[in-house]
């Protein structure tokens, strides 16, 4: 499926957690592995692509630093960077939604099973 420029950028970002919603116990193993690999960091998705090619895979994984380089907007940066120092490891992830409609931004954070 192809998006428009008549999508929205909510509608994009609901369709891409609900699939990854469906799959939490794979998104979550993703996570712990990820964290163990690279430590503290994010998943940065893009919304398209979970639609179409389904979960995203641990090379969507950015570690701290590499997220600060890649969101060098203080007002985006300090928040993303305030969710990866305070987040439980163990009961949750950092998910970064990116859609293709206005490039929308969603930091989210994911419960983990």
């Amino acid at each position: 499926m192809t998006f428009s420029n008549n999508d929205s950028a909510a509608t994009q970002r609901d369709q891409a957690l609900s699939i990854l919603d469906k799959n939490r116990s794979i998104l979550s193993q993703l996570f712990k592995e990820c964290y163990l690999s690279k430590g503290r960091g994010a998943l940065l998705v893009y919304a398209e692509n979970v639609i179409e090619r389904g979960l995203p895979t641990k090379h969507e994984y950015r570690g701290k630093e590499e997220l600060s380089d890649i969101f060098d907007d203080l007002e985006s940066r300090s928040p993303l960077e305030t969710m990866i120092d305070t987040y439980n490891q163990k009961r949750e992830g950092i998910l970064i939604l990116i859609t293709s409609s206005a490039n929308a931004t969603y930091f989210v954070t994911v419960k983990l099973v």
